[in-house]
């Protein structure tokens, strides 16, 4: 079902941009309906998730759902073979199979939809059994046999990590951190570590290798603010309190305690800096003696690198990198195998890369390098390989490569173009791949890193997640361009997706959206965010023209491409946007008078801005859960804004509902009335603003739905994308 365009450019072009031509469908399609797309089963079926390799690295757990549907159990492979055999059959929700109009039974099939079944899974010290979460509470399971509730009285907690070691397993629990010891059968848990204290909790911990000691971060959020979000569906209207602080005001802060699992007092970590430092890992030492903090301030200007020592608390600081401009903290650092050093990633040079840094000190080497980025790095236990997943040769995708601890030449592990999520087994002879591309929704694989290339047991697919309706449909394959911004020229990356029987010598109406950051990638939807594949092939069934755009702050292209959102949300990434109207425009086969964007929270923030900024350009928008007063944001957008007391005008330039006059387009908004993320207020007070100035603007309040209105409840999710779609047919007119 691939285009030959994008055959040719996945074969020929290190950065695909491809002529427009003609697409043709290969048979006669099945016809496209929101309701069937956004109903169980999910036509794609359920993607795998969660997999966990065994100890000896001979097996591979995940959670997946083989009939399409959001209830996950546990599912086994073995490598020699790839079959996977269900593990768990764990009790469903009831879910009626007619409910008709009876509201009761309605609300119990949202509640069945929505029941995502087993959230966490593990091996067991013994390397045997699996533990694993189901709606909070812990079991454990060994193969061939029934799920048992973890316990004498049964446990409940998550965050569930094992020692084998300490033949233990440690968890969180209503913010405490126990221990359960799996030495007897008769698995007794204790509490380690209690902070005894309204709003403070443990939030998260690492075991030492030796599995003497835990090391665990403790949040304290009796400073931050407690605001009410209205709850309309009791019996009577009430306020929900909800710790919520806006830019400005106090976050948690957090410190850093070691204590042994034996028990006794906890030896807290003087890191230096401030307790509203965030904290992006801790890792032990291969030898248990030191802990690895990797910390920055708020602000994440200020990274340091920091070596802990357990028996007296003190602290050292190994390196520290400062950029004024930074934007982003996509870091990650972790020790060398031989405990005389780190690897860590930095954008210190253009993008981000790995290097290494010896205890000893001085200038970190470089381990990768190039026109390219590492998204994400990681060791196997044998400690031979760095594995990391980059967009070298291919800025759209994310492929595995394997690298040499000293640096060097860097092996391609997985050629095809795509998305490529991996696990690492601890021999770090397989990578369990959870990989999807424009055209194929995900699946696990399994993947050998050792071996010729072409061996027919390199690579084995263990899911088979789509069923077999998928077949019936035609999915259009986007295609990908580059066009600049028309203010500066700098090079803009986009996602198109055509109508199936698309003519360039037609005139269509187009579509932006979901408009957002990182959303032009090789990968089922664009992203795995947000299920938009069913609308965004929607649409262009339909015969609307849709184009994602990697606005600025977009990772992969470069550090000064990602600084340039600086201080300036709905400025220059709202520029990205136009620019791509006016390619559009120019390409000739869309009509620039009939143009219409969309997106959800910052992709909110993006539509209504684009709408008062540019008022000519769109005819239509929608606005979802829309980020329009940017003083009411989460703390952690002062990383890109940095304080409002600082920079008042700043945040006010970022704000669309201060310039709604400027509307002249049709503007719709989408919100849930339980969004803590976003408030629901804020588009409340956009409305009136709108209806006081006389502008055209409608409103769908969905009452149940959190921030993500579009992942709880598939009934508010067909009639909020129902309503999105109406809005752009009635205002964009008629596709061809």
């Amino acid at each position: 079902m691939l285009s030959s365009c994008l055959v040719a450019c996945a074969l020929a072009c290190p950065l695909p941009v491809c002529a427009i031509d003609k697409v043709e469908a290969t048979k006669p399609p099945r016809a496209m309906t929101i309701e069937r797309l956004y109903s169980l089963p999910w036509v794609i079926g359920t993607a795998p998730e969660n997999p966990q390799w065994s100890p000896d690295s001979r097996r591979l757990a995940f959670l997946w759902n083989n009939e399409g549907t959001n209830f996950r159990d546990i599912w086994i492979t073995d490598v020699a073979d790839g079959k996977p055999v269900r593990l768990t059959a764990m009790p469903r929700p009831q879910n009626p199979a007619s409910p008709g109009t009876d509201i009761a039974q309605l609300e119990q099939v949202a509640r069945a939809e929505s029941d995502r079944g087993i959230s966490e899974l593990l091996w067991a010290p013994d390397g045997r059994h699996l533990v694993f979460s189901l709606h909070g509470s812990l079991y454990q399971v060994l193969p061939g046999q029934t799920a048992q509730p973890l316990g004498n009285t049964g446990a409940h907690g998550s965050d569930i990590a094992a020692s084998a070691r300490a033949r233990a397993i440690a968890y969180l629990s209503d913010g405490d951190l126990w221990l359960m010891d799996f030495k007897s059968a008769k698995r007794v848990a204790r509490k380690i570590r209690s902070p005894g204290k309204q709003d403070v909790s443990i939030e998260s911990f690492a075991w030492s290798g030796d599995g003497t000691h835990l090391a665990f971060v403790e949040a304290d959020a009796s400073n931050v603010p407690t605001r009410g979000i209205p709850d309309y569906l009791a019996d009577e209207a009430r306020l929900v309190g909800t710790k919520r602080a806006f830019p400005g005001e106090p976050s948690p802060s957090r410190r850093v305690g070691v204590i042994a699992t034996s028990g006794g007092d906890v030896q807290w970590m003087d890191l230096g800096g401030s307790p509203l430092d965030p904290i992006f890992s801790l890792r032990w030492s291969p030898d248990s003696r030191h802990l690895l903090a990797d910390t920055s301030d708020l602000y994440i200007k200020h990274r340091r690198l920091l070596i802990l020592d357990p028996a007296d608390g003190k602290s050292r600081l190994l390196l520290q990198e400062t950029d004024p401009r930074n934007v982003t903290a996509e870091w990650w650092a972790d020790w060398a195998p031989d405990g005389d050093g780190i690897y860590f990633s930095s954008d210190r040079d253009n993008d981000y890369h790995i290097y290494r840094q010896a205890l000893t000190g001085g200038e970190p080497t470089p381990i990768t390098s190039g026109d390219w980025a590492v998204f994400s790095a990681s060791l196997s236990s044998a400690g031979d390989s760095l594995f990391v997943v980059s967009n070298e040769g291919n800025a759209e995708s994310r492929r595995v490569y394997r690298v040499p601890l000293a640096g060097g030449a860097t092996r391609l592990l997985t050629p095809a173009q795509g998305a490529h999520h991996p696990v690492v087994s601890p021999d770090g002879r397989y990578l369990a791949d959870v990989y999807s591309n424009d055209v194929t929704p995900p699946d696990l694989h399994i993947q050998s890193t050792v071996g010729a290339s072409a061996s027919p047991m390199r690579r084995r697919q263990v899911t088979h997640s789509p069923l077999a309706e998928f077949n019936d449909y035609h999915w259009v394959a986007p295609k990908y361009v580059v066009f600049k911004n028309i203010n500066d020229g700098t090079p803009v990356h986009g996602r198109l997706t055509l109508p199936p029987d698309f003519d360039r010598a037609k005139k269509y109406p187009a579509i932006l959206g979901s408009v957002y950051s990182n959303s032009v990638h090789n990968e089922w939807g664009g992203r795995v965010y947000h299920p938009t594949w069913a609308i965004d092939q929607f649409l262009a069934q339909q015969g609307y023209v849709v184009m994602n755009v990697d606005i600025s702050g977009s990772s992969g292209y470069g550090k000064a491409f990602r600084q340039r959102i600086g201080q300036d949300y709905g400025g220059v990434d709202v520029d990205d946007l136009y620019s791509a109207t006016r390619y559009l425009a120019a390409e000739g086969f869309v009509d620039p008078a009939r143009i219409g964007i969309w997106g959800s929270s910052y992709g909110g923030l993006l539509t209504t801005m684009s709408m008062f900024r540019y008022p000519d350009a769109y005819r239509a928008g929608v606005a979802a859960a829309p980020a329009t007063n940017v003083f009411h944001a989460m703390t952690g957008e002062m990383q890109t804004m940095m304080a409002p007391q600082d920079h008042p005008a700043q945040y006010a330039k970022s704000s669309p509902y201060l310039r709604s006059g400027e509307l002249k387009g049709h503007l719709m908004l989408i919100h849930g009335m339980r969004d803590s993320i976003v408030l629901f207020k804020d588009s409340v007070t956009l409305s009136q603003r709108l209806i006081l100035q006389g502008k055209d603007v409608d409103f769908v309040v969905l009452p149940d739905a959190p921030h993500g209105w579009d992942t709880k409840g598939l009934a508010q999710t067909r009639h909020a994308f129902r309503k999105l779609y109406e809005h752009f047919q009635r205002y964009l007119g008629p596709t061809p």
